[in-house]
Order: C-alpha cells, then structure tokens, then sequence
C-alpha cells in the first residue's frame, strides 16, 4: 500500500512541476516519465503504464498539447524500458543508459505527430539541443525516484 500511496504523490508532484514550475527552463527533466520508469524499473509495468497513461493525459488536458500525444510517447517510453529489463535486472548505470535511451524516443515520436498534424516541431537541431539534453537529464532523475519506489517497496519488517 506504502508504495502506490508514494507513487500516486510523486506522480502528482511530477505533473505539477512538468506543467508549471519548469515550463521556462530551456533544459528540463521530463519527471513525469522519470517517475514512470522509476515505477517500471522499480515496482511493475503495470503501475508504470497507469502512471504514464494517466499522467500524460493530465499534462495534455493541462497544458493544451495534442490530446494523447504525451501519453502515447510515455507509454512507448515505458514499453521499450520494460522490453529492455524484463529478462535481466541491469545494475544502476546500465538502467540509467536505458532510461535516456527510452526518453530520447519522446522527441522523434513528438516531432512525427506534429509533423503529419501539420504543425512545425522543429528539426534536427531542436532533437539535439533540447530534446537529447531532457533525455539525459531525465534518465538522470530516474536513480532517484526508482531508490524512493524501492524504499517504498520493501516494508518495515524487511528493513530491520
């Protein structure tokens, strides 16, 4: 119960700081899919996707975004990362490696669907200023919420 009560308030946290706090910042984490791929690495895939699906659409409804848009690429996000880990549990760097990977997909998936939407992303040059940077510092973010979601995880009686 500790960890999905800790799960529910991260994610909240996140949307609230992916949809106001950290708007203007030119570099920014992504903590709503760092709070994701915490909770796939950490607990189950299932909570991860509930967390991306729901969050994602929240931060589409509260920031005027393409509805569904960063749900999908949450959700493709998380899929890859659990392809990655599911038969291996990967030690701290290489699951940080394969959560920028899994991050880095965002921005060719965003840049796609606006593109066939009509809408004008950017280039090559965004994906490598702003979206690569997010991705790094993103899958930097995911070591601590996946240690929160793991202290969660375990309960009192197995920490003694």
């Amino acid at each position: 119960m500790k960890r999905y009560v800790t799960l529910t308030a991260a994610a909240l946290l996140a949307v609230a700081l992916d949809a106001a706090a950290l708007t203007n910042l030119a570099v920014r984490p992504w903590l709503l899919l760092a709070t994701a791929l915490a909770a796939c690495a950490a607990l189950n895939v299932q909570s991860a996707i509930l967390t991306a699906l729901l969050g994602g659409l929240m931060l589409d409804a509260m920031c005027n975004s393409y509805l569904g848009l960063t749900a999908a690429c949450y959700l493709l996000s998380v899929s890859v990362l659990w392809l990655l880990i599911q038969k291996n549990h990967p030690k701290t760097v290489v699951l940080l490696l394969y959560t920028a990977l899994c991050t880095a997909l965002y921005a060719p998936v965003e840049w796609l669907y606006s593109y066939l939407a009509g809408a004008h992303f950017g280039g090559l040059k965004t994906i490598l200023t702003v979206a690569l940077p997010n991705a790094a510092l993103t899958g930097l973010f995911v070591w601590p919420f996946s240690a929160l979601l793991q202290w969660a995880k375990t309960s009192r009686r197995d920490r003694l």
